[in-house]
Parts: structure tokens; C-alpha cells; sequence
């Protein structure tokens, strides 16, 4: 029964994450990293060391997919300073792996947080100008 509870989780996030726009998509990571680095949290307080290195691992793997996804020629300098602020949050996620100090993904979740919440309320007129930039880019390449 639990499987199949996950793997209709998985179809719904599959199906959410192909019906979705970049500015969506972008979200749904950073949701993810909340997630992930929550229940890292509690995995710790609860001494489940497997799920915290799990979920560890995937917020991670989300700040590389926010990395790879920085468009450093457009924008050179917002790119290196996001691309430098994910790479501190990666560096501070593995130093939790060792000390298993939650206070060091308070810090993260505070840093990463104004971020998030900055991109959720881009006004919807610059949202649809974003995804045409993006899409006369791509057919340009």
C-alpha cells in the first residue's frame, strides 16, 4: 500500500513538473529544498542517520540543479552570486553530514528563504517576459 501511495507522489510530481513553466519548475526546487532539509531535521533529532543523509543528499543535488540552471552569460554578476550562494549552502549542508548541527540548516532554510519567496512573487507580466526571453534563446542555439 505504501509503494503504491509513492509511486502516485511520484506520477503527481512528474506530471506537475512537465505541465510547468521555468519560473514554476523554479519553485518546485526550492520547495523541494525546504522539504528536504525539514525532514533532514527531524531525521537528526530522531537519530535516523540514513534519512538525514538522504534527504541531505537530495537538497544538495536541487542546489547543483539550481547551479547548472544559472545562465551566466546573460546575467553574469546575479548568476555568480547565486552561483557562489548555492555553493555555500551546498559546502554548509555537507559540514551538517559531520555535526549533525540543525542550527546549520536554519541558517541555509534563512538564506535560502527571502530568495524563494522573491521569485514566487515576480509579477506575472514579467513571468510571461522571462519565458518568451527564454524561449527565442532556445531557438536561437
Amino acid at each position: 500500500m505504501r509503494n503504491n501511495i509513492r509511486t502516485y507522489q511520484n506520477i503527481n510530481v512528474v506530471s506537475a513538473i512537465n505541465s510547468a513553466d521555468p519560473h514554476s519548475i523554479i519553485s518546485m526546487l526550492f520547495d523541494g529544498i525546504f522539504k528536504s532539509v525539514s525532514i533532514a531535521k527531524g531525521a537528526i533529532n530522531r537519530k535516523e542517520l540514513e534519512v538525514k543523509s538522504k534527504e541531505l543528499n537530495k537538497a544538495m543535488s536541487i542546489l547543483r540543479s539550481l547551479q547548472d540552471s544559472l545562465d551566466m552569460e546573460s546575467e553574469p554578476e546575479i548568476s555568480t552570486n547565486f552561483n557562489e550562494l548555492y555553493a555555500y549552502c551546498i559546502d554548509r549542508l555537507t559540514q551538517v553530514s559531520v555535526s549533525l548541527d540543525c542550527g546549520i540548516i536554519d541558517e541555509v532554510v534563512d538564506l535560502l528563504k527571502p530568495l524563494a519567496d522573491a521569485w514566487k512573487n515576480i509579477p506575472e507580466s514579467d513571468k510571461e517576459e522571462g519565458h518568451t526571453l527564454l524561449k527565442s534563446k532556445v531557438q536561437v542555439r
